[in-house]
């Protein structure tokens, strides 16, 4: 029952926990901490590999050959040193060509033909986002280098990136729309191309979420990008990763030339003074210079590592199935149990995101965690309140009538089988007491009404704690007595030897009130009826009150038993005797005939407990068979 209980209110919670973390996704909340959440997946110490060489315009450069920008000689130096590498990227924007005539700009040029593998930048000073799937990134005012140079290199490719709204570079677009139907490809795509040897003739095109460079006869090499031909950048680590050697180290010939041979040689600005091109990485605090992310986007195409972003379909399937079984589990676990199943799980789901970035596939993080901890949380706090609930109303229903002892034994009950304080009744075997002041009224005759009160409270009080010693369960008072249940609500094997311990204390108690009253106010006594047997036991009533009470047989004939009780007397029924035998005195009286019974009614007279008799105490007059 209470599992059921638990398990609608988790399949609830769960529903309710999915649905707010997906109108959270696809509402487009937390969209920075949503780019941020995956960046633990990239590497940060991964291997370079030996293909691409940096050579860094550092600090040391420029003390040694001047201010920035550099002239154009110490370049064409440059070029004569890496007359090995493969293909080189120049990352070193050269917007015109100096003052006219300039004869190093002429060197530069012959320089960077003859060396027939140079690609040069250019660059948007602003990078309009595309909208529309299909569409590419747009250039808005470009910066390019001057034209000679431009024609004098292998290639000129758009060194711009996509700058994420958390401000972090993770996408590269390799298509970009410059304008009067020009399209720049990527800078590092255009060095790929000439690394691969890819005819030059060959066509870049965005198509089904894939950049394509081939004819029409050949495909020569696809990159699975997004809808807008950006790529993400599959980071290899941290800035430094890359080997580097120093620009001026390499033209004063203190590098050997055999470091570059058949290499991909990257030049551009590093640890330098006025380094502006610098960006933030998801692999770093520390920002990443401009010719580092290209290498880190080259060795992306070089080695087929680019990654996809899982989809927002997918996302939020992978919500839905952790909020859902985070829910089936919790709802059947506690609270500390619940807490180490949802670290595993969040556990679980960190090795699982790692394994599908490994395969190339970004997946969602933030909302997925989410699904896993706010389940919990939300969960956890409804279980609280609704047992907190629970607890207060069981408290209300039978704190009055037992002690706090039974009390609380009944909440916990409750708690696991709300059953017991829902309308309905079940069949239980238990014994009922009914006990009744004798000679009350005669002490009440004359006295005022508020004393009437107060020394009926006396008696009654007494009555109750010996209720509540045995653990009864006291149901109503009946005038200036009571009705008792043992055995329910809490299930008591030994209920009928409860009852009877029970009324003899009743009976001691009367005895002592009076005794402390005095002679004068009279000798007040109980006659108490107990019977042992089936009934029905529940919350009874009628739609606007309903009492947690006992019917049937057994009952009645215990109200019987005490109507015929003579003062300071204990009856019992058959049941209730053969019970109690072993542990009390019981005389057999002659059958009486009862209100609702046929027949006679075998009845006992409880005389005392053996124990008692063993200890020498007296017993009640008229001692008989036992």
């Amino acid at each position: 029952m209470r599992q059921g209980r638990r398990l609608r209110q988790a399949a609830l919670v769960g529903l309710a926990v999915t649905a707010a973390i997906l109108l959270a996704q696809w509402g487009g909340l937390f969209s920075s901490a949503q780019c941020r959440a995956a960046d633990y997946l990239y590497d940060q110490d991964g291997s370079p590999g030996s293909d691409i060489v940096i050579v860094a315009i550092d600090e040391r450069t420029l003390q040694a050959l001047g201010d920035w920008p550099l002239p154009f000689s110490p370049y064409v130096q440059l070029l004569a040193r890496l007359r090995g590498a493969r293909a080189i990227g120049f990352d070193v924007l050269l917007p015109d060509s100096g003052p006219a005539g300039n004869p190093d700009a002429a060197t530069l040029l012959d320089a960077v033909s003859q060396a027939g593998n140079v690609v040069v930048p250019m660059a948007a000073l602003e990078l309009r986002q595309a909208t529309r799937p299909g569409e590419l990134h747009s250039v808005d005012r470009a910066v390019r280098t001057f034209p000679a140079l431009l024609r004098a290199a292998a290639a000129g490719g758009s060194v711009n990136q996509v700058v994420d709204r958390d401000g972090t570079v993770r996408r590269v677009p390799l298509l970009v729309n410059a304008g009067g139907g020009e399209v720049w490809e990527a800078f590092g795509l255009q060095v790929l191309r000439l690394w691969l040897g890819l005819d030059r003739s060959a066509v870049a095109s965005l198509t089904q979420a894939q950049v394509t460079v081939g004819t029409e006869a050949e495909v020569m090499y696809q990159v699975p990008t997004d809808a807008y031909g950006t790529m993400l950048i599959n980071f290899v680590g941290r800035p430094a990763t890359f080997p580097a050697v120093s620009f001026v180290d390499v033209i004063d010939d203190r590098v050997p030339a055999s470091t570059f041979d058949q290499k991909i040689v990257l030049v551009g600005l590093i640890n330098a003074l006025t380094e502006m091109d610098l960006h933030e990485t998801p692999v770093s605090p520390q920002r990443m210079a401009g010719i580092e992310l290209q290498a880190n986007v080259i060795h992306t195409l070089l080695n087929h590592r680019p990654l996809v972003q899982q989809s927002q379909v997918g996302s939020s399937g992978m919500v839905v199935l952790l909020a859902l079984c985070s829910a089936l589990v919790l709802s059947q676990l506690e609270a500390l149990s619940g807490a180490v199943f949802t670290v595993l799980l969040a556990l679980g789901y960190l090795g699982l995101t790692s394994l599908l970035f490994n395969r190339g596939l970004v997946p969602g993080t933030l909302f997925p965690y989410a699904a896993i901890l706010v389940n919990y949380a939300a969960l956890m706090a409804a279980r609280f309140a609704s047992e907190q609930g629970e607890r207060r109303r069981v408290t209300d229903i039978f704190g009055r009538f037992v002690s706090t002892g039974v009390r609380d034994q009944i909440v916990e009950m409750a708690l696991r089988d709300p059953s017991l304080i829902r309308p309905g009744g079940r069949q239980v075997e238990l014994s009922v007491l009914f006990a009744d002041i004798r000679g009350f009224t005669t002490l009440a005759e004359n006295l005022p009404p508020s004393k009437v009160v107060e020394i009926l409270n006396q008696y009654l009080d007494s009555m109750e704690e010996q209720v509540f010693q045995q653990g009864g369960t006291l149901d109503k008072y009946t005038g200036d007595g009571m009705m008792v249940l043992f055995g329910a609500p809490l299930e008591q094997p030994d209920h009928a030897m409860r009852a009877v311990r029970a009324a003899l204390g009743m009976q001691r108690m009367a005895a002592e009130v009076s005794g402390r009253r005095g002679d004068a106010q009279g000798k007040v006594a109980y006659g108490i009826g107990i019977t042992t047997g089936s009934a029905v036991v529940g919350h009874i009533g009628s739609q606007r009150r309903l009492d947690y009470t006992a019917i049937g047989d057994t009952v009645n004939l215990a109200a019987r038993l005490e109507s015929i009780a003579p003062p300071g007397t204990i009856l019992v029924n058959q049941a209730t005797c053969a019970a109690v035998r072993e542990f009390a005195l019981v005389q057999e009286l002659p059958p009486v005939t009862v209100k609702g019974k046929a027949r006679p009614v075998p009845v006992y007279k409880v005389l005392g407990l053996r124990e008692d008799a063993a200890e020498g105490e007296p017993q009640t007059p008229g001692d008989g068979k036992a």
